[in-house]
């Protein structure tokens, strides 16, 4: 046995060590050396916990960097890592990952993971399957921070020395200098021979000079620096020092922007980490250690430099005050003053509850002889022959009469029944006396009859050597009340169950149908002998559904414990009922109780508003949400690049002639008419779909430009060649359609719907009953798919109340009057955040009738804009608004515009409505009357673009305009132009005989205007004169005039 002990621990022990992982350490530099030693700790804390076998080898390359010295190490490393094998191998510095290079032939592929080093180019560890953390001192870092702190200095020294790290260091920040010459007359390279070379040159600096140490571990001769030289060569500096490690802080270097040794053991152990576990897997990314400024307190007071810019978390060395020098301390004072006061308190509280025992133990004596007495229940002491020994008062109360005798068995008192009587006598001449319960009658003269339950119970231990028993009896005349009253209402809830007007069946467990009310019967047709034992599923439809148990393991279909589900029956003559089930199971018992409430004609409606969700109801084609639907599948579908789809956009031409002429029967019959046509022509996989109105959609899937166009052309055809009949009317329909193709251009459904629906309309345009392709070359198809665009950004750009007010200035050619007069203009953004232009946005808003909509909020934001500067108000001579044609006959618009300038604080002979000659013709009655109500108002009123029109002259004498401004398609060329400048002048000329001001448009250049004023025309706007600008930029400018 101890044997086979022996060999299970054997056996565990082999196990363990199997699993311990044997990892190789290198460092470049000895044991003791700041930098190296920092490198350790950070790596061993980070792998505390770990289960590794870890050996850690010194190269003290520091102290010796020969060329013998490192053929010698590699050749020792190379015998053994020859003869023992390594997990993993950790390495520290350039010189250990040098030799780890040379030994690739012996590594293979055990990973290492290096850190601290220098100047890191991925040939330093060519051949290796390494990874690690590159040493990556910020030297842009360092010099910032010491531009904040020391501004005035003049010159950097950067200290490096004479080892193989030293030279690579200064070859970095000549690189560095080329890349940033404009510090090169301030940066210069310290390299001293010995330490008390470095003492005396840093002792004849200056405040104007600065000092970064790099490296400075090692002189020329290969001594090391100690602690106490740093301490020295900080003493005997006039210069403020520098670091970009931390080897020197503490000693009265000021700090930097620091690489520690630390970070870089903790970073690699990290890498060790991640390899050991996943061997497997690949190599993790190499790493950049992160630096940290640390700043030493005092150095940087003594050096007076300004660092109230940095975190106060970068200071170390800081004055401690008195409550952190003796914290520990105060600390230790303070718990030994709350432990005494602990032990006090318990001390005190120990005796107060010794104090309170005895209190408890003179009054639990009397607690124990009065509850006896004050219990609830009716209790007394029997002996063996059933004599009554003692009984508390309520006993007493209840047995005591007049001829009440003590040397009596219990049970001869008289107020007891019969039945209990017989009961108290058999249990007292019986021979096994346990403990007996029963329930009896007892009549008492302050409460009547009452109901009590009994309980006589033998002492374990005999008085007296005698058996004592003790009685007890509760009243329990309330709880049978209260049981006859449940009795009672069980029959009335009976009752509720049978008359409910829902469907209730009750299963027991194994889902039989214990109860079921007359609503069920009456529901499935059923008496209730047919369905009281059967199982409810024999009453499905479907026989293979899940039964009411198996619903219950189904947790989406529960709700506040109640599950829920919708479910056919078979009614007796055979026809189906739905019924919306709720199943709840019964606590007591292990029934189920199931409530059902018919939803058949729920279900028929649901499924006709399923069939309407899908199909249009007039033509029984599909619908605009199910077209929109399939189209999204068909985007998804060509993504890939291999299927090709098209959509095909139909409007009927005459549909609304024929509703207008003949009603809107025979256009819904010609809309059916034209539906069964395309169902006959369309291929068999084709969807097609009413859109609403006239307008029909067409998915052809598989289905390329040419197949496209053909099944266009047959549409077309088709219903061109037949002939529609309504009663005496007689018509060939015909349809106007949009092609396009949906391929990978195609980005959304919106898109291709819009330009489907575009080239529909091209299609119109170019004469009705023919196709038209959409194509991103067609410029048509663009300009229309622009002002859609265009048209769409007006109305959230109206929503969002996201119009511009821009404003061009208006200038008095004669040099009089007030600077500020001027015309507002309106931009809006498009998504990416450039001006969309006018010209393609306002004529849009026109086409589509929303014109008005921007004219209401351009009114309303710019008196808004000036009701909020009245000072400005005061100086204003003119602000010109447009109105569109659409405004001007638009009531409602009208209206609004009358109220807000009469409620506005600016005075309306200030503003000026614009209305092109354009509009105020194509109705001049109601332009006489708009203007006629505008003018009473105060407000003047100019005629835009005039001259554009064919009978301008003939119409200006009939509208009471106060302005006229000279259409710019002749007024920027007058100055090269005869016949233009011809024209301008005979506007000029009558309208000053009519009393008007004119004001010429276009003014671009100074030549221009010069002959404007010769002209004698009042006023110009043009780029010559201003461009259009914001409105609050444009008021600034011209209040400086």
């Amino acid at each position: 046995m101890p044997f086979f002990l022996f060999c299970i621990a054997i056996m565990f022990s082999a196990v363990a060590a199997a699993q311990e992982q044997k990892v190789l350490v290198v460092h470049s530099y000895h044991q003791g050396f700041f930098w190296t030693d920092s490198i350790q700790r950070g790596f061993d804390q980070q792998l505390e916990g770990h289960q590794l076998d870890t050996r850690v080898l010194y190269l003290d390359s520091k102290r010796s960097q020969s060329q013998h010295f490192f053929s010698q190490l590699e050749s020792l490393y190379r015998t053994k890592l020859s003869e023992e094998h390594f997990d993993a191998i950790v390495v520290s510095d350039n010189n250990a990952l040098a030799l780890m290079q040379r030994l690739s032939s012996v590594i293979k592929d055990t990973p290492v993971i290096f850190s601290g080093i220098n100047n890191y180019h991925p040939a330093l560890h060519q051949g290796l399957k390494a990874t690690g953390v590159i040493e990556d001192v910020d030297l842009s870092a360092n010099l910032a921070l010491i531009e904040r702190l020391h501004p005035t200095h003049k010159q950097i020294l950067i200290v490096s020395d004479h080892s193989v790290t030293g030279a690579a260091l200064r070859a970095q920040i000549e690189d560095f200098l080329d890349d940033n010459p404009a510090y090169r007359d301030k940066i210069r390279h310290l390299v001293p021979e010995t330490v008390d070379d470095l003492k005396q040159q840093v002792s004849q600096m200056n405040i104007d000079n600065v000092v970064l140490f790099w490296t400075y571990y090692r002189d020329i001769h290969g001594n090391v620096a100690t602690d106490k030289d740093w301490r020295d060569i900080n003493q005997a500096s006039n210069a403020p020092l520098f670091m970009v490690h931390d080897i020197g802080l503490g000693h009265g270097a000021v700090g930097g922007v620091i690489q520690t040794g630390y970070r870089q053991g903790f970073e690699a152990a990290k890498l060790l980490a991640q390899v050991l576990d996943n061997p497997q897997q690949s190599l993790p990314a190499i790493v950049r250690a992160e630096s940290d400024i640390k700043l030493d307190y005092q150095s940087v007071v003594r050096w007076g430099l300004g660092a109230e810019q940095e975190a106060s978390s970068v200071f170390f060395n800081k004055p401690v005050e008195f409550t952190e020098r003796y914290a520990r301390e105060i600390k230790l004072f303070g718990s030994v003053l709350v432990a005494m006061t602990i032990v006090i308190m318990l001390l005190s509280y120990y005796l107060h509850r010794i104090r309170r025992s005895e209190s408890i133990a003179r009054e639990s004596q009397t607690i124990l002889e009065s509850v006896f007495d004050q219990s609830m229940q009716y209790m007394g002491i029997l002996d063996q022959h059933g004599l009554l020994k003692s009984g508390n008062d309520r006993l007493q109360s209840l047995l005591n009469h007049q001829d009440m005798r003590v040397d009596r068995p219990l049970w001869h008192h008289k107020n007891w029944s019969e039945e209990a009587r017989q009961l108290l006598a058999n249990y007292f001449q019986s021979n096994h006396r346990q403990v007996s319960t029963f329930e009896t009658e007892i009549w008492s003269k302050e409460h009547g009859a009452m109901v009590l339950e009994v309980s006589l119970k033998p002492f374990s231990q005999q008085v007296a050597n005698q058996e004592q028993y003790l009685f007890e009896a509760r009243d329990i005349t309330s709880r049978k009340a209260m049981e006859d009253k449940l009795y009672q209402r069980e029959s009335s809830l009976r009752n509720y169950y049978e008359q409910q007007p829902v469907m209730m069946v009750t299963l027991d467990n194994n889902n039989r149908i214990q109860e079921v009310n007359r609503f069920a019967q009456q529901l499935l047709g059923y008496q209730p002998l047919d369905m009281l034992g059967h199982r409810l599923r024999e009453f499905y439809s479907d026989e293979k559904a899940l039964i009411p148990r198996q619903v219950l393991l189904q947790p989406q279909q529960v709700m506040h414990g109640v599950w829920r589900r919708e479910i056919e029956y078979r009614h007796a003559d055979g026809h189906r009922v739905w019924v919306r089930e709720n199943i709840r199971p019964l606590r007591d018992s292990d029934q189920l109780l199931i409530v059902g409430e018919d939803i058949t004609e729920t279900k028929k409606l649901a499924k006709q508003l399923e069939y309407q969700a899908r199909y249009d109801l007039l033509t029984d084609t599909y619908n605009r949400n199910y077209f929109e639907l399939e189209l999204q599948t068909a985007l998804r579908e060509v993504e890939s690049h291999r299927r090709v789809h098209a959509m095909l956009y139909l409007d009927l031409d005459q549909l609304k002639v024929l509703n207008d002429t003949v009603g809107h029967d025979a256009g819904d019959a010609a809309i059916q008419f034209c539906a069964s046509m395309l169902e006959e022509v369309l291929p068999y996989n084709a969807v097609l779909a009413r859109m609403g109105g006239d307008e029909f959609a067409v998915l052809l899937k598989d289905c390329d430009e040419h197949g496209a166009i053909n099944v266009a052309k047959q549409i077309i055809t088709t219903l061109s060649e037949q002939l529609f009949r309504w009663e005496d009317t007689q018509l060939f329909m015909s349809c106007s359609v949009g092609i396009r193709i949906i391929d990978h251009t195609a980005e959304t459904p919106q898109m291709v719907h819009a330009q489907a629906d575009s080239a529909c309309h091209v299609a119109k345009e170019q004469g009705r009953n023919r196709y038209n392709l959409f194509s991103l070359d067609n410029e048509e198809l663009q300009r229309r798919q622009l002002e859609m665009q265009s048209v769409n950004l007006v109305h959230e750009a109206l929503s969002s109340k996201r119009l511009e007010l821009f404003a061009q200035r208006i200038v008095n050619l004669s040099g009089e009057g007030s600077p500020l007069c001027f015309e507002i203009l309106v931009r809006i953004r498009d998504a990416q955040g450039n001006y969309l232009s006018p010209g393609v946005f306002i004529p849009a808003s026109e086409r589509y009738n929303i014109a008005h909509w921007i004219d209401k909020q351009v009114i309303t934001q710019t008196l808004e804009w000036f009701e909020a500067r009245p000072e400005i108000v005061e100086k204003l001579g003119r602000c010109a608004i447009n109105l569109s044609g659409q405004s001007m006959g638009n009531q409602e618009f009208i209206d609004f515009l009358l109220e807000r300038l009469q409620s506005s604080s600016i005075p309306c002979e200030k503003i000026c409505l614009e209305i092109t000659e354009t509009a105020a013709m194509s109705n001049i009655d109601q332009a006489l009357g708009f203007f006629t109500r505008v003018r009473t108002l105060g407000c003047l009123i100019a005629l835009d673009d005039f001259g554009s029109g064919l009978s301008s002259f003939g119409y200006l004498k009939q509208l009471p305009v106060d302005i006229v401004k000279i259409d710019g398609l002749f007024v920027r060329d007058i100055n090269v132009n005869e016949m233009d400048r011809v024209m301008v002048r005979s506007i000029n000329d009558l309208a000053k005989q009519m009393g008007k001001v004119t004001v010429a448009e276009f003014v671009e250049n100074d030549q221009v205007r010069e002959l404007l004023i010769e002209l004698g025309v009042d006023y110009g706007q043009g780029y010559g004169i201003g461009h259009p600008k914001p409105l609050a930029d444009l008021v600034d400018e011209l209040q400086q005039l």
